[in-house]
């Protein structure tokens, strides 16, 4: 199924961005931040009853470092975390998405900055069994301060805790290393664009991303498409270019 999120959802009360959500699409992967957080689970729940939408959600990111050596921001980052899962068990979501973390200015030089990851990832995916909720470990763009951004330290995360993975193509493809990202299994798929330098999810088509090589080296992938966008016309504009092209390649 085509899913598709956008950041920008989570600044407008839940159910107005809900209302634009299943007015065109089937599936959509909720950013738990502001208006669509812990806070307002609630709110959320009852709006949900309401559609017979899909859904999953990606775990909260602003001022989040599961990855901090400073071992109370890691422990509240880690807190807020789990409150996405228990959410996303209130709302008969199946999948949560997190990221790995960041380095900071001097936990680049030393591996305890990775450790600290792993340990939390480690707790989260733990927590996330009890709910039966599917814990994903999403690659990063290629920036100084990302966690696996390469295929080799996201294999590292991967295989050392045993967790499933949400291949983001378009970080991938900021890293130079989409097709060794392709050779993973992933759960979970994010789409979006971009010219191969800076993450800035443009709309399918626009960069220089060869999404029909995509689809076709996923073509026994059975999870879900989100189409990450920037707002809700290049979200309609991407979905359309998506269809045409899975059902051009006969998939799905």
């Amino acid at each position: 199924m085509i899913f598709v999120s956008n950041p920008k959802f989570s600044l407008m009360p839940f159910e107005e961005a809900l209302r634009k959500v299943e007015k065109k699409f089937d599936g959509w992967e909720i950013l738990a931040e502001k208006y669509h957080s812990w806070k307002y689970r609630e709110e959320i729940k009852d709006a949900l009853s309401t559609t017979d939408l899909e859904v999953q959600i990606h775990a909260p990111l602003n001022d989040i470092n599961i990855a901090s050596i400073n071992p109370n921001i890691r422990k509240t980052s880690v807190k807020e975390v789990k409150k996405s899962i228990e959410m996303a068990s209130m709302i008969g979501a199946e999948m949560v998405t997190v990221h790995p973390g960041l380095y900071s200015p001097l936990s680049i030089y030393w591996d305890r900055a990775t450790d600290s990851s792993k340990e939390s990832l480690r707790d989260l995916k733990e927590y996330a069994g009890e709910y039966e909720i599917l814990l994903t470990l999403e690659n990063l763009p290629d920036m100084w301060l990302s966690m696996c951004s390469t295929a080799k330290e996201t294999r590292n995360f991967l295989d050392e805790l045993d967790i499933e993975f949400c291949l983001d193509v378009g970080h991938a493809y900021t890293a130079g290393e989409l097709e060794k990202f392709l050779e993973f299994s992933p759960v979970n798929v994010h789409l979006h664009d971009n010219l191969g330098e800076d993450d800035i999810h443009l709309r399918l088509g626009e960069g220089k991303i060869d999404f029909r090589r995509i689809l076709e080296a996923l073509r026994d992938y059975e999870g879900n498409f989100v189409i990450e966008g920037r707002d809700i016309k290049e979200l309609i504009e991407s979905n359309k270019y998506l269809t045409d092209m899975l059902n051009e390649l006969k998939i799905g």
